[in-house]
């Protein structure tokens, strides 16, 4: 194993802080993993020192989203013509909104991983921890350290169609608890019913005493919590999220990770659940409690509403496409009637007439799906030949 070339994975705005990657080197080093590389894709700014801290762990490469001249440069001399590579890569409202979707994102460190012959991938989010929440008792909470890449491996290794391997988290849900009239029919609308006697009632966060007991073959994948055997290539999928301009802002659709774990299977591939909740600092102030009422919460679940409106009718199409999972076309009309309701309640309740705006992309997200349909379908065409020109 300790041959095995190991990379990290890190997408952020800003690199303005060692933390928590310091911590994920550090945690290799203590359960004697190797990490070859440390892969960064940032949007805006880097400090220097955070990276020569960094440095001096392992060697790092740091990509600026919308520049891929390297990893352009590298497929042609494989043999891929432009168009292909623009169809993984390309970034064309970067320029005008300063934005790039979060499948595209991924993928640039993902490919670059696989051109520089790693055998592994592992994704952490710059609010990920490799330690799991014991018990929440305010200043006194207990966490235990875990060997986040030895207890991905041990898995990861076990099964030779097993592509990735994932797990939840432990902390605060990523949406604070709120309750509000019609709140039922806003979260049906955004197909995140199933979410809300938790939403409405809960304000603990979740706490794990054990790990590893309860692993399972899962489609969900959590991209924050996430290991990708990059060896057995012919099963290696592409991310895929979309992007949506209303008003002439750009937002980002959700889920390119929600999407890896159905494109994994359809590519022959297999995803396990490996249960190991690390520590998920959302809202970057623990063992403070969410408020739903401050700004910054209330931007966050905002955003994260068109981008669940965004990802839903390409996520509907792919379940119906790979595991006949079909959608009623009621059910859509359903959906939209009760979100017209939730976002006017929504937007009472925050004082926000933002929200007033999702009915718009509900519509607009159905509007462009066989553009979208076609974009993935290039997607994964110009995905099949970069893996045969590796």
């Amino acid at each position: 194993m300790h041959n095995k070339r190991i990379a990290f994975g890190v997408i952020t705005y800003n690199l303005n802080s060692s933390s928590p990657l310091k911590e994920f080197l550090e945690n290799a080093i203590k359960y004697d993993h190797v990490v070859h590389e440390l892969i960064i894709c940032y949007s805006n700014k880097v400090d220097p020192k955070v990276v020569r801290e960094l440095s001096s762990y392992c060697p790092v490469h740091l990509i600026h989203k919308g520049d891929y001249k390297i990893i352009k440069d590298h497929m042609i001399k494989k043999g891929m013509s432009c168009k292909e590579i623009e169809h993984l890569l390309k970034t064309p409202l970067k320029k005008k909104y300063g934005k790039v979707s979060y499948g595209t994102s991924r993928n640039y460190v993902y490919m670059t991983a696989l051109m520089n012959d790693h055998d592994y991938l592992f994704f952490f989010d710059t609010d990920i921890y490799p330690k799991i929440l014991n018990s929440d008792e305010g200043k006194n909470s207990k966490f235990t350290e875990v060997d986040f890449i030895g207890a991905h491996l041990k898995v990861l290794n076990s099964e030779d169609d097993i592509v990735a391997t994932t797990s939840d988290y432990t902390g605060y849900y990523i949406i604070p608890k709120m309750d509000f009239l019609n709140l039922d029919k806003l979260l049906y609308g955004l197909q995140k019913e199933g979410q809300y006697g938790y939403i409405k009632k809960n304000e603990i966060p979740v706490i794990s005493n054990s790990y590893g007991e309860n692993i399972r073959v899962t489609n969900k994948i959590l991209g924050g919590n996430l290991a990708i055997n990059l060896q057995n290539k012919k099963l290696l999928a592409p991310f895929f999220s979309e992007t949506l301009v209303m008003n002439d802002e750009l937002f980002l659709g959700r889920g390119e990770d929600t999407l890896f774990g159905p494109i994994v299977n359809n590519m022959g591939g297999k995803c396990v659940d490996i249960d190991l909740l690390v520590f998920h600092d959302c809202f970057g102030n623990y063992p403070k409690k969410p408020n739903i009422s401050e700004k910054r919460n209330v931007d966050r679940f905002y955003y994260a509403c068109v981008g669940w409106l965004i990802r839903n009718p390409f996520f509907n199409w792919i379940r119906n496409e790979y595991y006949k999972e079909n959608q009623d076309p009621k059910e859509i009309q359903d959906r939209y009637e009760a979100l017209v309701i939730g976002c006017k309640s929504a937007a009472e309740y925050f004082k926000d007439e933002r929200f007033l705006i999702l009915p718009e992309a509900f519509k607009a997200s159905y509007a462009k799906l066989d553009k979208t349909i076609y974009k993935y379908h290039k997607l994964i065409a110009s995905w099949n030949k970069f893996k045969t020109v590796l």
